[in-house]
């Protein structure tokens, strides 16, 4: 089978439909008794935009990016939240058709974001922010065709790692990046990956989380370790006869590391799927069923934390689902009315007593479904 592009797939979407944009805010001091409350946004900019991930420095200082849509070309697009409201920070890169997005931020400080995704959907696409604009970083070159990048993580600008996917042979491989120091490198992926999705640091190595291409054409959930010889301590998860794919994987303040994703047996029965671990050794973490099919797209950590956001499907209509690791399993947060919930949260960041999420809202009406831009926030 093919590789299942999520983020790919989520910017076609909106040659039919335009996307509005929520962002949520949930004040985590007491994450037990948070609701999501839906408020309409500040940024009118926002409409025919869908945003992918975000990250935060504090409270007052974070970061979220996506794309801007207009049919089936896109731009590259970031927002800053300095406490009082979104203001967009303008991604130049030359114009051309095709869908050129942005799908994972990293921060390290006000004057110095790094941002990833793909140019055109072939190329890919690697920015900086200084403090002032957004700069286009070169890398070296990455073999093959369709190269999207699709997360970034590191324990500071001169160790970055960033991941995503390549076509080459007629297949998906998964591909990395490394900047240590001023200097980039091409380093080989886990032999078996397809696709990389996510990406987190585990005592100052990589761990990364996508799936692979077995022999009977199923996907198989993939978590991948770097070694300090330089070479990965790979495990595969999941169950035969369905496809699994893992999204993000994240550190928690304790240490254990969190892979989330979902798996199908047809394309009507997505399930989520958790799994908890290190190394080789991963365990499957129980979530409660959904009312339809339901997939989890990004998981972060922090102190108030291990948040996991996606979506759910009631009466073929999508929703926010949000779910807080307790124990040795989830609870699922409250985000809203049905009526009120976005279809699809895509990202998510931790910082502090803070939770943040971003993706899409449709509302229908009319021929096509009209953009409506809003924040989310608690209490």
């Amino acid at each position: 089978m093919s590789s299942l592009r999520l983020r790919a797939f989520a910017a076609g979407a909106l040659v039919i439909l335009a996307i509005a944009v929520p962002a949520v805010r949930i004040d985590a001091s007491d994450l037990g008794a948070c609701s999501l409350r839906p408020s309409e946004g500040d940024n009118p900019e926002n409409l025919g935009a869908i945003l992918e991930d975000a990250d935060a420095l504090t409270p007052n200082d974070v970061w979220v990016v996506g794309t801007h849509a207009s049919g089936s070309a896109g731009s590259p697009w970031a927002e800053h939240w300095d406490g009082e409201s979104w203001q967009p920070t303008p991604v130049v890169v030359p114009k051309a058709s095709g869908m050129t997005a942005l799908y994972g931020v990293k921060a390290f400080a006000p004057d110095d974001v790094w941002a990833v995704g793909t140019f055109t959907g072939d190329d890919p696409l690697v920015e900086h922010w200084d403090g002032t604009s957004w700069t286009e970083v070169r890398t070296p070159a990455i073999r093959g065709t369709e190269r999207i990048l699709t997360a970034i993580d590191g324990t500071g600008p001169d160790d970055l790692w960033i991941i995503g996917e390549r076509r080459d042979g007629g297949r998906e491989h998964g591909s990395i990046l490394h900047r240590a120091g001023d200097g980039w490198q091409v380093v080989p992926p886990p032999p078996e990956a397809a696709v990389l999705h996510g990406v987190t640091i585990v005592d100052g190595a990589p761990v990364v989380a996508g799936w692979s291409i077995g022999a009977d054409g199923y996907a198989r959930g993939l978590v991948a370790s770097a070694t300090p010889q330089g070479t990965w301590t790979t495990a595969d998860v999941g169950e035969a006869g369905e496809n699994t794919f893992l999204l993000s994987v994240s550190r928690d303040p304790a240490g254990a590391v969190w892979a989330v994703g979902f798996s199908n047996r047809s394309p009507d029965s997505d399930t989520l799927r958790t799994y908890r671990g290190s190394g080789t050794s991963w365990t499957a973490v129980p979530v409660d069923a959904q009312q339809g099919p339901a997939r989890l797209l990004d998981v972060a950590s922090g102190e108030a934390g291990t948040i996991a956001v996606g979506q759910t499907m009631v009466n073929g209509v999508n929703h926010a689902l949000v779910l807080r690791a307790l124990g040795d399993g989830w609870t699922t947060m409250p985000s809203g009315s049905a009526s009120d919930a976005p279809d699809t949260l895509s990202g998510v960041a931790v910082v502090g007593a803070d939770v943040w999420a971003v993706g899409r809202s449709v509302v229908t009406g009319g021929t096509y479904g009209a953009p409506v831009g809003r924040i989310y926030s608690c209490g």
